[in-house]
């Protein structure tokens, strides 16, 4: 069968001696379910993200990294060749429109915008070849915003910009790495309107802040503000969902 692998155009020509092929399999994600439909630890990462990169370091420099699509038929199955030796292993898999940047795995960077995200990080010996079985644990926390009251016809657009957290992730300590200011649009659609709603944006928490600030904001479609709520405080924990519920546009 054919294989698709894309590599980087960032990895240079490693001198490859006793070449040995090797291959990484996503056998489980941990995670608490944050859309019900997906099983408590799923083995379909094709249910919850539609990219995964896998980036090979070695003595702290970049030397390999396959990017994937749910395009690809092999989706969580990578395969490549490497020299013998240890190379920390890190593993992204997100939905984001882009594939991460991931020169310095305590620096990982999405352009801007986070998704649900897991990630795997260890050091491991590669001089046999043969097959690794990984589990990804969820980067993220989540905060959701469920506005129980109708969603007003002249508002064309919800925004939430937050602190506290980080769109930047270290994937060694398994942190945010960055004290980010993070904004998520949300556009409201003709049938969102005059109904309620649930909007949902990420973040990685960082080792220094477990809470946001969060100010979310409707707009026409002029960009106008018609409506602003602020909340101080949220408590956020990886891989956990903080929920607000309430009227947003009528107090």
């Amino acid at each position: 069968a054919c294989q698709k692998m894309i590599i980087d155009e960032a990895d240079g020509d490693e001198d490859v001696k006793n070449p040995k092929a090797v291959e990484f399999n996503i056998s489980h994600l941990e995670q608490i379910p944050f859309d019900q439909t997906f099983a408590s630890r799923g083995t379909d990462v094709s249910s919850v993200c539609n990219r995964i990169s896998l980036a090979l370091y070695k003595n702290g420099e970049k030397v390999k990294q396959i990017n994937q699509t749910t395009a690809d038929s092999n989706f969580g199955h990578m395969k490549l060749v490497v020299a013998e030796g240890i190379y920390k292993v890190v593993v992204i898999a997100h939905s984001g429109e882009k594939n991460p940047t991931m020169s310095n795995p305590q620096k990982i960077s999405f352009d801007g915008k986070v998704t649900d995200t897991f990630y795997y990080s260890e050091d491991v010996e590669l001089k046999d070849g043969g097959s690794y079985d990984l589990t990804l644990r969820r980067a993220v926390a989540m905060f959701r915003l469920i506005i129980s009251d109708k969603i007003p016809s002249d508002v064309a657009l919800i925004r939430f910009y937050y602190t506290g957290g980080s769109s930047t992730f270290d994937a060694v300590h398994g942190v945010g790495s960055v004290n980010s200011r993070q904004t998520e649009p949300k556009y409201v659609t003709k049938e969102m309107q005059g109904k309620s709603g649930v909007f949902e944006v990420y973040t990685f928490p960082r080792s220094d802040s477990n809470v946001l600030k969060m100010q979310v904001t409707a707009h026409a479609s002029n960009n106008n503000v018609l409506y602003q709520k602020n909340f101080e405080n949220v408590e956020i924990k990886r891989n956990m969902i903080t929920q607000y519920k309430g009227c947003f546009f009528n107090g």
